[in-house]
């Protein structure tokens, strides 16, 4: 016998499986959890116009108040990896102009991965 409501009067009681019973509630729990979080990526170019940018800042922008975090790849390609003062100043400028039109929290400030610079953004207050 599976208590369904014990405050009701009188006492709503089911008959069946409990394992089954319990399965059932932590699958619906898990389908409600699911998807409510999302990792979205921006990918930026060296090279990228200004216009280019702002396009991707107002993406950023509207990923964030969906509630998702934002992980901004900076792409390095042939001989722009030897310029990573350039792509890091690149990076800041695009994160500044991130600022300017929505508020962020860093997750993981700018990193050096192989080829990119590798930045997480959340949602922030």
């Amino acid at each position: 016998m599976i208590l369904i409501n014990e405050k009701q009067n009188p006492i709503v009681v089911k008959l069946g499986n409990y394992g089954f019973f319990i399965y059932q509630k932590q699958k619906k729990e898990r389908k409600l959890h699911r998807g409510k979080k999302e990792n979205k990526e921006v990918r930026i170019s060296f090279k990228e116009a200004a216009y280019d940018l702002k396009r991707k800042a107002e993406m950023v922008k509207n990923f964030l108040a969906d509630g998702h975090q934002v992980q901004i790849r900076l792409i390095l390609k042939g001989r722009e990896r030897n310029f990573d003062d350039l792509a890091e100043e690149k990076m800041r400028n695009f994160l500044s102009m991130i600022q300017e039109i929505t508020s962020f929290r860093l997750v993981q400030d700018i990193k050096k991965v192989s080829n990119f610079l590798l930045v997480i953004l959340a949602p922030g207050h």
